[in-house]
């Protein structure tokens, strides 16, 4: 992977309080994920630096995006043999360019990297078929940094919050009319839900925004999507893997902004309340510290996808969450 600019993170923390020297540190996982799935889990990560145990998910993501990132470099000089390849019916002797374009790990993949990253080799292979004048990346793993002075009204007085908004967009490519389009490729399992679509589109909508408030020649985005080729979940239907492209949609802008004011007024009335519900709840490192889950408590979540509230104790709940925890195992 590339190496990051500390020299920028150093300017940041999260950790942030008003009148600090520092900027308040924003990325699309702090905001869009940890913020804005449970205000209580973020302060435990973001604030209190309470690291999350590094799972073989994560371990798996890390080895296929570092394998793509160099896959994209090694690439460039035989990608228009594969394409000749492909010209003549020989899809097996392109599929063979591609593959040897990929880096040999320092250690044998045992976490099911192979066959993901073998998926996306096959769906480089049809975008390069179809055109492979915009085959070649014009982003790969682009780190990038803004530094914002954002005004915020807070109780009637005028103020300007220090941001700092950082992320690394995995890809971009070039479209027919030569503006831009992001894409983000994710390791895990395609869920298919409509929250999951809102979710991507949030992701998506950080990086646009980010490439704008930096003022990068890249911003001019007009599309973007997502990859998941490792497939459907179990309780999802769908194919093999699961592949989305389509036009940016404005008014995530909009929802980038409002979740950027609402983690600034948090941090300016250190106000953090848990988010429980249930699938969320469930692989959350901090349920035993949560006071949404104390003792003798009673909580309200959704059981399921989208069936009524109804109500258990903190006791049955912390049960069931084990219970699945262990089942996933």
């Amino acid at each position: 992977m590339s190496d990051r600019n500390w020299e920028a993170y150093a300017k940041s923390t999260y950790q942030w309080k008003q009148g600090d020297e520092k900027y308040l540190r924003m990325t699309k996982t702090s905001l869009t994920s940890d913020f804005g799935y449970c205000r209580f889990q973020y302060k435990k990560k973001r604030i209190e630096g309470r690291k999350s145990p590094t799972t073989d998910a994560m371990t798996r993501g890390t080895n296929v995006h570092d394998a793509m990132e160099e896959f994209y470099i090694n690439v460039r000089p035989v990608y228009k043999k594969a394409h000749s390849l492909l010209k003549k019916q020989d899809r097996e002797g392109a599929k063979a360019l591609l593959m040897d374009a990929l880096p040999t790990p320092e250690e044998p993949y045992h976490l099911g990297e192979e066959p993901i990253i073998e998926q996306r080799i096959d769906w480089e292979l049809v975008r390069l078929e179809a055109d492979p004048d915009r085959f070649l990346p014009i982003i790969n793993e682009l780190e990038v940094h803004a530094f914002v002075d954002v005004p915020f009204n807070f109780n009637g007085e005028e103020l300007s919050i220090p941001v700092h908004f950082a992320g690394s967009i995995d890809r971009g490519y070039h479209t027919e009319e030569d503006k831009v389009a992001l894409m983000e490729l994710k390791t895990g399992k395609w869920v298919g839900t409509n929250f999951k679509v809102r979710s991507m589109r949030k992701e998506m909508a950080f990086y646009w925004d980010l490439l704008r408030k930096a003022d990068h020649p890249l911003q001019d985005v007009t599309h973007w999507g997502w990859f998941y080729p490792a497939g459907y979940r179990e309780d999802a239907a769908g194919s093999e893997n699961h592949v989305a492209y389509e036009k940016v949609s404005k008014r995530y802008l909009t929802t980038i902004s409002k979740a950027v004011n609402e983690l600034i007024e948090a941090y300016l009335t250190d106000n953090f309340p848990p988010q429980p519900s249930t699938g969320k709840c469930a692989y959350c490192d901090f349920v035993d510290e949560c006071p949404a889950w104390a003792e003798g408590g009673d909580i309200y979540w959704k059981g399921g996808w989208g069936n009524t509230l109804t109500s258990k104790s903190a006791a049955q709940r912390l049960k069931e969450l084990e219970e699945k925890k262990e089942a996933k195992k």
